[in-house]
């Protein structure tokens, strides 16, 4: 087997109605989480499987943009707690290009930090539902 050296951008990220919200990105990604609790012994089975739940959370940094009032720190702060459709195409020049969707609640963010620098900001986001990949 060869080495696949995937790599993003330029890519997009679409969330609910906020269109550009790729552009303030420095870091995406999708990442699991797996819950598991022991399964019950019976007479059939004494040593059962532990029971997994996996979940997904969308994640990532954001270059802050607090005062844009359509940008994306704003949006987390308008649509904290809704639950929205995202699309995530980290590289748009691949053919055919994987694309990963759902939806996600939304969190506020933190903004501001220190003076005179670029700032960015840590989000995550659980995906609700299922977590989709399409080839386009």
């Amino acid at each position: 087997m060869t080495v696949t050296d995937s790599r993003q951008g330029p890519g997009t990220l679409t969330l609910g109605t906020l269109t550009g919200a790729g552009c303030q990105m420095s870091n995406v990604k999708l990442v699991p989480s797996q819950d598991s609790e022991d399964g019950t012994p019976t007479l059939c089975e004494p040593n059962p499987a532990p029971l997994v739940t996996e979940s997904w959370s969308l994640e990532g940094t954001a270059v802050q943009d607090w005062e844009k009032s359509d940008g994306f720190v704003e949006f987390c702060r308008l649509n904290s707690g809704n639950t929205v459709s995202f699309e995530w195409v980290p590289n748009s020049t691949l053919f055919p290009k994987p694309t990963f969707s759902g939806s996600c609640q939304v969190r506020a963010v933190e903004f501001g930090g220190a003076i005179g620098v670029q700032n960015t900001t840590e989000f995550s986001f659980p995906v609700v539902g299922a977590l989709t990949r399409t080839e386009v």
